[in-house]
């Protein structure tokens, strides 16, 4: 029943954010924009999202190994392709982790492990993301001086998740914590054992230096860039005018609020955030609008190539002879 509400609550939200969106914007202006899309342009978009997913496996993989898992980059791929086909249904973000998590966690059988993975590869992908905004948001000069409070935003968004990775992902820290918990008499002994286990996960990312934190670094800002490509293409496709630092600010704005669980895969955050955004670079909100509903498309595309592999999944057992299932 709480889901349930939850799920209603944040269809409303979308649905009220973007009726205030659509009501200021003539029907006629956000169709004749759709008709000016360069289509080509939009497809070179959509190929880029399975490389984007390619180089985060290739980094999970470096994640997962220093917790001793075994899953290969290809098995990494497809489940963060059907994570987000789950996610065209499930609000917020948070859902679709949990299904990562129970994929990744039932290969090895170490959910602890692959808690701690998902956790501390989203940790450091959103401190990426964010510092890459910042660093687009400081050579926008246009951004500087008429959106100081984004640049801020993200500033200050940056330094909290580097204290925040600073205090979590230590082994000592992790160790101590998980023995603080232990003590605890108030906390049952299931769940400390439980959290006691991926705090000791946590702790083992200190591993994570040398040429595993250069390449770990390089994979995200390279994933990074590849997304900023992508957004800019679907803008030149729009023929917004949009330099690629401001769309690399602007993708990185979008990327993190989204992240919040208050609606239904962005709708309404994403959409009334772009016509403010990009009304600073004259881009009428018809067009804002287009612009928002076409990455929408890229997350439907995302997601349909994760319902192929789910199917695929589906159909090899279901086809399996009984000595294979």
């Amino acid at each position: 029943m709480r889901r349930t509400l939850s799920f209603v609550l944040r269809l409303l939200i979308s649905a009220g954010l973007l009726y205030l969106v659509a009501r200021k914007i003539p029907l006629a202006h956000f169709v004749d924009s759709l008709r000016r899309v360069n289509v080509p342009l939009m497809l070179v978009s959509y190929f880029l999202i399975p490389v984007m997913g390619y180089i985060d496996a290739n980094r999970t993989k470096m994640m997962a190994d220093i917790q001793g898992m075994t899953l290969s980059i290809n098995q990494i791929v497809r489940i963060g392709f059907i994570t987000s086909f789950y996610s065209l249904f499930l609000p917020g973000y948070l859902a679709g982790g949990v299904i990562r998590w129970h994929r990744m966690g039932r290969h090895d059988n170490k959910p602890a492990q692959a808690l701690a993975t998902i956790l501390y590869t989203r940790l450091l992908s959103t401190i990426i993301t964010a510092l890459v905004g910042l660093i687009c948001w400081f050579l926008d000069t246009r951004a500087r001086i008429r959106t100081p409070g984004f640049g801020i935003g993200l500033g200050v968004l940056f330094a909290l998740l580097c204290v925040g990775h600073w205090l979590l992902f230590s082994s000592a820290r992790a160790q101590w914590t998980a023995e603080w918990i232990g003590r605890r008499k108030f906390v049952p002994r299931i769940a400390a054992e439980k959290l006691g286990k991926v705090l000791r996960s946590v702790g083992k990312f200190d591993e994570v230096k040398g040429w595993r934190l250069t390449s770990t670094l390089s994979l995200l800002v390279l994933s990074e860039l590849v997304g900023i490509a992508s957004f800019y293409l679907v803008s030149v496709a729009m023929h917004l005018g949009l330099s690629p630092v401001t769309v690399g600010w602007v993708r990185a704005y979008i990327a993190l609020v989204t992240l919040l669980p208050i609606t239904i895969m962005g709708l309404g955050v994403r959409d009334g955030s772009l016509v403010v955004m990009l009304g600073v670079y004259g881009v009428a909100p018809a067009l804002a609008l287009t612009f928002s509903v076409l990455l929408l498309t890229r997350t439907i595309v995302l997601g349909l190539l994760g319902g192929a592999c789910e199917l695929w999944n589906i159909m090899r057992f279901r086809f399996a002879s009984p000595g294979q299932a």
